[in-house]
């Protein structure tokens, strides 16, 4: 019974942090041949390269505000890459606990030296929180399980080969999560905060800084899209009950939450940019709302902060309690961007009453940036038409990517068409 009771448990965490054992015989790992081609391996050293770069990007925009004498945009800015940073890094050790104690009888921690200091050196702590290498970290993780299953492939020893890339899943998985609190905690703040500082001294004319920071918010929006494809499809990778999203599917989940990100960046950008205190109180309300929302269905936040040591048929604790609120807040900050579903289920409809609710912000946030009295050089300047129109566009874009997502490419519907018997006329 406390057996069955565990399992059922396990079910709420699936969707969010689907759990892989370790422990597992050969007959138990997936039976399609695992396959890591050079291609996967140079992907996931430009992943760790391009991490490092964009963190010299964030700290290249501090130290820019700073040597100008603008302190509080310094400091804006600052905060923005330590908290979410500090985040990451407590989430990452969250993961490296939960994996020790759900694999405590295996070697799933013997070689895994990074994370071990990560978990036990403050001083480790803190530089990884600075230089922001929770993500990397896992990156670095994920390279190595990926080089030694290549290296078990290469020796004839299939075994090894699948229980390194059944490790390898898990690590992608981590570090997708990771990644994607790092774009709407860190990223998605940090361009409204430029587009908002961009609109407010960009006077038509192209310099240097202008393309600095037209190209950082280029590139992010881009990376926040990409973020939550990869998520996806890492997710049901490593979920073995669960068929994997296709190709097809991975670009609409791509411009899905692109579209979707640059409507909503340039919606609270804009009405920023005049309102900024009224814009911080209604982002402040939306995710209040939102991690209501979340508290109201937490089982899968709850599952994650639990000490698995003890019975899973046992009430929470206070302090896990306090834990899955604090979690909650955090996925809620995610919210203000983009849907992040934490249970497993249907989310067609939960994506449909978020996006609608999204769109309406959208579309008062435009009106008022669109009617307000602002200054005649704002409303003859080229952005002042067009950023209205792009969010339009962008958020139908988007919207048009999830019904086609969910009609036609959804991995269920292919699962369908296969288990659907051939019609003999």
């Amino acid at each position: 019974m406390e057996e069955r009771n565990h399992k059922h448990h396990l079910g709420h965490l699936a969707n969010m942090f689907p759990v892989i054992h370790f422990n597992t015989d050969v007959v138990d790992i997936p039976t399609d041949a695992p396959c890591i081609s050079k291609l996967d391996i140079f992907l996931l050293a430009c992943s760790i390269v391009m991490h490092i770069l964009d963190m010299c990007f964030d700290y290249n925009i501090a130290v820019r505000y700073c040597l100008a004498g603008k302190m509080t945009y310094f400091a804006w800015t600052m905060c923005l890459i330590i908290l979410p940073s500090l985040v990451n890094v407590i989430v990452s050790k969250r993961m490296q606990r939960q994996d020790k104690e759900m694999n405590s009888s295996t070697d799933s921690l013997s070689d895994n030296k990074t994370t071990r200091l990560l978990i036990q050196s403050k001083l480790c702590f803190v530089i990884a929180v600075v230089m922001q290498l929770a993500p990397v970290i896992h990156y670095w993780e994920t390279l190595k399980y990926a080089l030694k299953a290549r290296k078990c492939e290469k020796s004839g020893d299939h075994a090894g080969e699948r229980r390194y890339y059944i490790k390898m899943l898990k690590e992608d998985q981590d570090v997708a999560l990771l990644r994607v609190f790092e774009c709407f905690l860190e990223a998605a703040p940090q361009q409204i905060l430029q587009l908002t500082l961009m609109l407010k001294h960009y006077h038509n004319e192209v310099n240097f800084e202008f393309v600095h920071q037209v190209g950082s918010i280029v590139s992010s929006l881009t990376s926040m899209g990409w973020a939550m494809a990869s998520y996806h499809r890492s997710v049901r990778l490593a979920q073995q009950d669960k068929s994997n999203i296709s190709i097809v599917g991975t670009v609409l989940q791509f411009l899905w939450h692109f579209c979707i990100t640059v409507a909503r960046i340039i919606s609270l950008g804009v009405i920023a940019s005049v309102w900024p205190l009224y814009t911080i109180l209604g982002c402040v309300l939306h995710w209040i709302s939102m991690t209501i929302w979340i508290l109201i269905d937490s089982n899968g936040i709850l599952e994650f902060c639990r000490t698995y040591s003890r019975p899973p048929h046992m009430q929470p604790m206070f302090k896990e309690r306090i834990y899955s609120i604090l979690f909650a807040t955090v996925i809620g900050i995610v919210h203000t961007f983009i849907f992040l579903n934490t249970i497993d289920g249907n989310t067609f409809w939960k994506h449909l009453c978020f996006y609608m609710l999204c769109g309406l912000e959208n579309v008062a946030a435009n009106l008022l940036w669109r009617y307000t009295e602002l200054s005649p050089e704002v409303k003859s300047a080229w952005y002042f038409d067009t950023f209205p129109i792009i969010c339009l566009v962008s958020f139908v874009l988007g919207v048009a990517a999830i019904l086609v997502y969910y009609t036609m490419c959804h991995p269920s519907k292919r699962r369908h068409s296969l288990n659907t018997p051939l019609q003999v006329a």
